[in-house]
């Protein structure tokens, strides 16, 4: 990337991470912009930025062998990416369900007009949730482009749904109807056995996005039942009270 050794690049890229996840949280808080459409729309102008930048082509080039290795290593036997994801995912998971930030987080999920009257600076912490958003999302591509060696503008689209469906099934699961870690990596993880084993038994190229689609379909139903029931029993709770 302009001559810069690969670790300034990386931090580049992280970087422009954190700044999209803030205009993103900007145009959510300031433009009240629907979160969904907000960052769809960015991303679209993101995608089409690379296209132009790239003239829709592949970019190839000689990678030192340290970017290399922050894909390819293995640690005891396994892929050091592995190591990554459980490090984010314990770390994500402590500070949602440990920490007064998760907690306000969580509240602000729920009901931002109330987290607001409670006090909760709510536009800090949404602005901050886009932030951390966009710095996952520039580690897992820079991961990505370690993987593939390659340069490509449309390499991340195929991942949109299953990241989608796979929060939307987490949901269902460890706390129904509420979003949570380690419900998203069961969902996840569903999702890849389910994929895998469409691909081993041979199943045709439409099969793995119906599969995708048709689980989100399934999953958002069920998620929505569990936050229904979840709110009748709290209902009835305080009525016995």
């Amino acid at each position: 990337m302009l001559g810069l050794p690969w670790p300034v690049a990386v931090a580049v890229v992280l970087a422009l991470g954190l700044v999209a996840g803030f205009l993103n949280g900007l145009l959510v808080e300031v433009a009240k912009i629907d979160s969904f459409i907000a960052t769809l729309g960015t991303g679209t102008v993101l995608y089409a930025l690379a296209l132009w930048h790239t003239g829709g082509r592949q970019m190839v080039g000689v990678l030192p062998d340290g970017f290399l290795a922050l894909n390819g290593t293995f640690v005891f036997g396994l892929p050091i990416t592995g190591f990554y994801l459980l490090a984010i995912t314990i770390a994500m998971w402590i500070v949602l369900e440990f920490t007064p930030v998760g907690r306000y987080l969580y509240a602000i999920g729920a009901n931002q007009k109330a987290a607001q009257l409670n006090g909760i600076p709510t536009r800090k912490f949404v602005i901050g949730a886009f932030m951390t958003s966009g710095f996952l999302t520039a580690l897992a591509g820079v991961l990505l482009a370690s993987k593939l060696r390659i340069g490509q503008a449309s390499v991340g689209l195929e991942f949109l749904l299953p990241a989608l469906v796979g929060a939307f099934l987490g949901s269902t699961t460890i706390k129904p109807g509420r979003v949570n870690v380690w419900g998203t990596i069961i969902g996840v993880v569903i999702l890849a056995v389910g994929i895998s084993g469409i691909q081993q038994f041979g199943g045709s190229f439409w099969v793995e996005p119906l599969f995708n689609g048709v689980t989100l379909l399934i999953a958002i139903g069920i998620a929505g039942y569990a936050q229904r029931r979840k709110g009748a029993d709290k209902r009835k709770t305080k009525r016995e009270a």
